[in-house]
């Protein structure tokens, strides 16, 4: 179980050392955090967090497990400690051996690469979907899932079978699905033009969801004004806001990350999000989190950039959204 701490003030808004309670609520840092009691030497990337709030597992990619071979899913936990006397901020984790992830990584893990994960809540059935990319004997890449129910997750993950989401996988590699937030349009990359693309294809709500993903192949567009020339990939949306990693040129150096609004019916042209996330290095994976008790939010990145543990390691850092949409 995850505990979010934020030191409480007594009726009188007075700690009972004396310290005077200075701020009401907690905030995140603006500042990059490396993640180390998550990190290993190897490529620790692609991170997922669930929607339900109260929880703060992770679930990423990471080829810790074959010492810097295959990529499978592990998993990891993460709380925050806030003074509310001094705004001291502290993030810290450890791996997680709870009998659902194990489930899930026994499920989900094969002798090949398994990358980009992603959960997501759908409030039509009651169902949580785990999705991840799945590399084949050729190396391509396709889309998978399980799903389960919150409420008991592990007895309900049982008796889930990983499935090929038939609707959207193609002959090219496809990969890093996400949703908008009312489940009516699905975002993922595809390589199909020679780079990795962002492209989208309407849900149909008239269908059960399970049966649209396993269903046949539907139309699939690039999304307009995200894609450039080169290899855009790895995009995450919260709100009206999509985070995606990018090389194209113009950037800091390697892989940068951008975001894009959506707004009057289409996403704007992307911005870069600068030099207090992207280096010279390669940024990749960008994901929004947020917590009860918190009044910004926090995204989670995965960079290697040469302070690392070693490969890529996973990054932490506050964001004011509002920045974004300004």
């Amino acid at each position: 179980m995850i505990t979010i701490l934020i030191l409480s003030s007594a009726s009188d808004c007075k700690r009972d050392d004396g310290n005077q309670i200075n701020y009401e609520t907690g905030e995140f840092p603006e500042e990059t955090v490396n993640l180390t009691e998550i990190n290993s030497i190897y490529d620790d990337y692609n991170v997922a967090l669930p929607q339900i709030a109260g929880d703060l597992p992770l679930t990423f990619s990471s080829n810790r497990n074959s010492q810097g071979s295959d990529f499978n899913i592990v998993s990891a936990y993460i709380y925050f400690v806030f003074s509310q006397v001094d705004a001291e901020f502290l993030v810290q984790g450890s791996m997680l051996e709870e009998s659902f992830y194990q489930i899930l990584e026994e499920k989900v893990n094969t002798e090949r690469d398994e990358l980009g994960p992603y959960r997501y809540f759908n409030g039509s059935n009651g169902l949580e979907y785990f999705f991840w990319s799945e590399e084949d004997a050729t190396g391509k890449l396709d889309i998978k899932y399980l799903n389960y129910s919150p409420a008991n997750p592990s007895t309900s993950l049982l008796n889930s079978i990983p499935a090929g989401v038939s609707a959207l996988n193609s002959s090219s590699s496809d990969g890093y699905i996400c949703f908008d937030k009312d489940l009516t349009m699905a975002y993922f990359i595809n390589d199909g033009s020679g780079n990795f693309d962002i492209v989208q294809a309407g849900i149909d709500d008239e269908v059960a969801f399970d049966s649209w993903l396993e269903g046949d192949p539907v139309t699939i567009n690039r999304t307009d004004s995200i894609n450039s020339e080169y290899n855009d990939k790895c995009p995450f949306i919260r709100d009206n806001i999509m985070l995606f990693t990018s090389d194209r040129p113009g950037g800091l150096g390697g892989y940068d990350l951008y975001y894009s609004v959506y707004r009057n019916g289409k996403w704007s042209s992307p911005n870069n999000m600068g030099p207090a996330i992207n280096t010279e290095h390669n940024e990749y994976r960008p994901v929004i989190g947020s917590s009860p008790g918190y009044s910004n939010k926090f995204i989670i990145f995965s960079s290697d950039r040469p302070e690392g543990l070693g490969g890529y390691d996973l990054y932490f850092r506050g964001i004011d959204l509002n920045k974004l949409t300004e």
